[in-house]
């Protein structure tokens, strides 16, 4: 890995590998709110970006059955993207997304589809840039109304 003078990394110094039990403890130190319910070893899938061993980012999906009448289709639903503040704009997130989006066609899936709250503001035109379609929702846990969007894209 190569660091910069100005101790930036480039998206080349960055490495993407799937998330393991060595790496899990390391996850949650980046990330100290996150809990196994976002992180999908077992029934899916987290592929995290290392700078050296330190993780800065990171995507988690898992496949689901669509709902009747389409009982027989599968998507990949991505329960979490991150980049660390420092790292962001560098290329890892389209990284991840991309991996996602091939690993998902790989699977043999139907379409990827997440969730983002419209106070995420750097997200939402991710996922646009992204190419994926944008479907205004709103959504109630706990009973709190939380506006924003299902991003959608088909894979072919």
């Amino acid at each position: 890995m190569s660091t910069r003078v100005d101790g930036s990394c480039s998206p080349r110094d960055i490495q993407f590998v799937d998330c393991c039990a060595e790496i899990r403890p390391k996850v949650f130190d980046s990330w100290k709110w996150l809990t196994d319910k976002y992180l999908h070893l077992d029934d899916g899938f987290s592929i995290v970006a290392l700078d050296g061993e330190k993780p800065v980012g990171i995507i988690s999906a898992y496949p689901r059955r669509l709902p009747p009448p389409l009982y027989d289709t599968q998507e990949g639903y991505i329960d979490l993207i991150d980049v660390l503040e420092p790292y962001r704009r560098r290329g890892i997130a389209s990284r991840l997304v991309q991996m996602c989006l091939d690993r998902c066609r790989k699977m043999g899936l139907y379409q990827v589809r997440a969730w983002s709250s419209d106070d995420k503001t750097e997200a939402i035109p991710m996922w646009k840039a992204f190419g994926f379609c944008m479907c205004p929702a709103t959504e109630y846990p706990r009973g709190q109304t939380v506006h924003g969007y299902f991003v959608a894209k088909h894979l072919d």
